[in-house]
């Protein structure tokens, strides 16, 4: 593996380097966009570099296989979608920047290093020519990022793998997700000063960023001196653009993070900016955007197997007397979302957009997850339990599927990133290349410890 390392970082800034943020037309011969067939076709010509079989499934999937196809078969999956890059980055979100032990760029973490890493599992095996006494697929799809609609593509067309590993996750197994609400809460403002408002970049994200813009007059003028210092602002004659910094992060995992429309709102609810009925309606919204347990909605919830629902108001827009807000919820893999779907109709608000995507469970008690927790013990040294989480991967969308790294407990305070970069669908996204040799590590051992079951 040292004698490959530079080729493999290498390979990583190469898929780093392609913008590869998807959007879904299934009428084109590109259904996710050039760009993420780009990164399809960059992934099918490093396997076929490295000796490796390859199939393009009309740009929806990159398959590289080896094994016998007569035997049982094990897949293992990736994407190499990423969301959006954001505002606020310190390097190039496209380019793959190392510094000491990192990487920084989008999708060093999610997912486009796992993905290179488990092509050097295969090329390992590959060229030691050890042979497998099962079909081994590495799947990589091109739009996890906005739906997973690559592999209920590839799922109608091609045969699911037997067993599947979804390298999309953290280390040591992940046998379930929380279930996924997306749903849009829309109401009427009546106040027309606010020209418009917005926050957020990606439905699955906490924003980042928020602004709102007004009509420019002495009332809204004079109260400018009292804005704290977080509150930025710009003014022309007619208008003034009011905006928030947050610390953004993947809505999975909102602990730690600060969402931007909450701290935009709380100084101009605390000033009065608004018309008596929209500062109510907005109140709400701050509400929504404070806290992330959904209690300002009723629909706070947990059991014991995944822990507490998450919500998240991830896109607020404001324009023409209508307000909207999208909200991701992760929900615990007992709790039913028809409930929930009740209580948020007693909100106030008009509900849209409703998708849900119900929990996923693997029984832990298997021959291959007490294999995949043994070679993690084994690599690592460390003793861990199985988990449950609250992102969601293809596993949810596959037969037979858990979640087996790549993920690592990263400190990455030596980068002395601003507060809030660092992590996955966050600014300055980073992957410790030690851990990702440690990953390499645990595939290649898992992939042939799977040999003997």
């Amino acid at each position: 593996m040292e004698k490959h390392k530079t080729e493999l970082l290498e390979d990583i800034a190469g898929l780093i380097s392609i913008p590869s943020v998807a959007s879904y037309d299934p009428s084109s011969p590109y259904p996710f966009g050039e760009k993420c067939a780009e990164a399809i076709q960059y992934i099918l010509d490093l396997g076929q570099r490295y000796g490796l079989q390859t199939f393009n499934r009309e740009y929806y999937c990159a398959e590289i296989r080896m094994g016998d196809e007569a035997k049982r078969s094990i897949g293992i999956w990736g994407h190499v979608d990423v969301v959006p890059a954001g505002e606020g980055w310190s390097y190039p979100p496209f380019f793959c920047t190392q510094k000491g032990n990192f990487l920084i760029g989008r999708g060093v973490q999610d997912n486009k290093g796992a993905v290179i890493a488990v092509l050097y599992a295969l090329r390992f095996i590959q060229e030691l020519g050890i042979p497998l006494n099962y079909q081994l697929q590495h799947i990589i799809g091109s739009g996890e990022e906005i739906g997973m609609f690559d592999v209920a593509y590839y799922r109608k067309h091609y045969h699911a793998p037997d067993f599947n590993i979804v390298a999309d996750s953290g280390f040591p197994v992940c046998y379930g997700e929380k279930g996924m609400l997306s749903v849009t809460l829309c109401c009427d403002i009546a106040d027309s000063s606010i020209l418009r408002i917005q926050g957020g970049v990606v439905s699955n994200s906490v924003p980042g960023y928020a602004e709102l813009i007004i009509r420019r007059d002495e009332a809204a003028t004079a109260k400018l001196s009292l804005l704290p210092s977080h509150i930025q602002y710009s003014q022309t004659d007619e208008e003034i653009t009011l905006f928030a910094v947050g610390k953004s992060g993947h809505a999975a995992f909102p602990q730690g993070t600060s969402n931007a429309i909450a701290i935009l709102l709380e100084p101009l609810l605390r000033s009065t900016w608004f018309e008596e009925s929209t500062h109510y309606q907005l109140e709400k919204i701050y509400d929504i955007c404070k806290h992330y347990d959904g209690r300002a909605l009723g629909i706070h919830c947990e059991d014991k197997l995944s822990g507490a629902l998450t919500c998240v108001g991830t896109l607020l827009q404001g324009r023409d007397g209508r307000l909207e807000i999208e909200l991701n919820i992760r929900y615990p893999i007992h709790q039913s979302s028809k409930m929930l779907l009740q209580q948020l109709q007693e909100s106030g608000f008009t509900l849209t957009n409703v998708h849900d995507s119900e929990p996923s469970y693997y029984n832990p008690d298997t021959p291959e997850v007490k294999c995949l927790m043994q070679v993690y013990q084994v690599v690592t040294g460390e003793q861990a339990e199985p988990f449950v989480m609250g992102g969601g991967t293809y596993a949810r969308k596959l037969p037979y599927a858990v979640g087996f790294g790549p993920g690592l407990p990263t400190d990455v305070s030596e980068l002395d990133l601003p507060p809030g970069h660092g992590q996955i669908h966050g600014p300055d996204e980073v992957q410790s290349i030690p851990n990702l040799i440690t990953a390499l590590k645990i595939y290649i051992v898992a992939l042939l410890e799977l040999n003997e079951l």
